[in-house]
């Protein structure tokens, strides 16, 4: 009886993947059958970002259009300010982050770049203009220079040796052999995490972006790197127009203004001090994570 019904455990066991790939390759078919990705938008070709600032003006968006994941979102970050995102996991932050990408387009509110809609806005002109650092830097097989030079083939080597000195990310090429013909393994592998995302600091850089998103670009560094990763970020930030995410508040308590979100919502916003004198959410994470 046993052997009887072994296999019908094994099939019960298993069906609950199964139900889990089918939907996935409904949705994956349904992507393929989509013959536009994007809704066609028009775009201003001449239009060129400038000053760097960002308004959020009432942003509500789903993913699968019945749950709102960001209801009604309002802010402005003006040129040369640095905004932060705080929330538990979940609440939002990397939402925000991901349409004013536009790697999803909203249909209620708007997102503005120097007062022109993102969706108006040359895809060409946003990639130029817009340096984001990941938590997890993106290394691939070649060498430091190309490593840096990534999205520009036609980039001076003297302009990578600037952006890699800019972010202090020449004190430990210049200790390799090679130095910036350095071979790189796939990943970076043979990197600690905080030098994998000095030379992504660089990249970004090198491209001398009007505005910055930092996607917890802190949040997998290393102890012993991550005072050098603070300063090379205050410098980058100088001067452009900044959106990070961030998981340890220490690292955003410089920020000119914070924004607070919980289920999709900004509840609070403010600088460190008033936050912390609000004695709301932003103050009780700040107890857990300062004991």
């Amino acid at each position: 009886m046993e052997r009887f019904f072994e296999p019908i455990n094994q099939v019960s066991q298993n069906l609950n993947v199964l139900q889990q790939a089918l939907v996935s390759a409904s949705r994956v078919f349904k992507l393929i059958d989509n013959d536009m990705l994007e809704p066609e938008q028009q775009e201003c070709q001449d239009f060129h970002i400038n000053d760097g600032k960002i308004e959020f003006k009432g942003v509500t968006f789903s993913y699968d259009g019945q749950k709102d994941v960001l209801k009604n979102i309002s802010f402005i970050a003006n040129p040369g300010e640095t905004v932060a995102l705080v929330g538990h996991t979940g609440s939002g932050k990397s939402s925000i982050i991901n349409l004013f990408m536009r790697f999803y387009e909203f249909e209620q509110g708007d997102i503005l770049i120097d007062q022109q809609s993102i969706k108006q806005i040359p895809k060409k002109e946003m990639k130029s203009n817009i340096g984001l650092v990941l938590q997890d830097a993106f290394i691939f097989y070649g060498t430091i220079t190309s490593n840096i030079k990534l999205y520009h083939p036609t980039m001076t080597f003297e302009k990578v040796q600037e952006a890699a000195e800019f972010v202090n990310a020449d004190q430990f090429i210049n200790k390799l052999p090679g130095k910036y013909e350095h071979k790189v393994i796939e990943k970076g592998s043979a990197f600690s995490s905080g030098e994998r995302q000095l030379l992504a600091f660089a990249r970004t850089i090198a491209s001398d972006p009007k505005i910055l998103i930092l996607d917890e670009a802190t949040a997998n560094i290393d102890s012993e790197t991550e005072a050098q990763i603070q300063a090379s970020l205050e410098k980058m930030r100088k001067g452009r127009t900044t959106l990070a995410i961030a998981h340890r508040l220490s690292t955003i308590q410089d920020a000119d203004q914070i924004l607070v979100l919980n289920k999709g919502e900004i509840v609070e916003k403010g600088t460190h001090d008033e936050l912390i004198k609000q004695d709301g959410i932003y103050h009780k994470m700040y107890l857990l994570q300062n004991g």
